[in-house]
């Protein structure tokens, strides 16, 4: 039984080969500072979140190999307007446009990041 979290998630990775590229990347899509840091093997930029809840990083390590297919993770983004905006403005290449999810639920898109990575964004509006 899962007794830190009542959520369904605990912890994602988004796997990157090149730190120069990626951290700056997500930096400039969520307004974020993430910085690279050692963890074992792996290097690691941490998103920020609260504990107990889902939190997740970029990694890059053996066998962390960046793809377009398999799970989405959704990210958080104030304003999906506006981080839409610095996806294509930073070279990554949105696949789903901005899309409302239901009433008063907020809107999603995807994306492609720098290394092919396909991730979501949420945001209410």
């Amino acid at each position: 039984m899962n007794t830190t979290s009542q959520n369904a998630v605990e912890w994602f990775e988004i796997p990157t080969a090149d730190f120069n590229t990626s951290i700056p990347f997500y930096n400039r899509v969520l307004g974020l500072k993430l910085e690279a840091k050692e963890f074992g093997p792996n290097q690691i930029a941490i998103f920020p979140h609260q504990d107990p809840g889902p939190g997740g990083c970029l990694m890059r390590g053996p066998g962390m190999v960046p793809s377009g297919a398999g799970s989405v993770v959704y990210l958080s983004a104030m304003k999906i307007d506006a981080a839409i905006a610095q996806v294509e403005a930073a070279g990554g290449k949105i696949v789903i446009p901005k899309t409302p999810i239901g009433p008063g639920m907020g809107f999603f898109a995807r994306f492609l990041d720098l290394e092919g990575n396909l991730v979501g964004l949420s945001a209410l509006d």
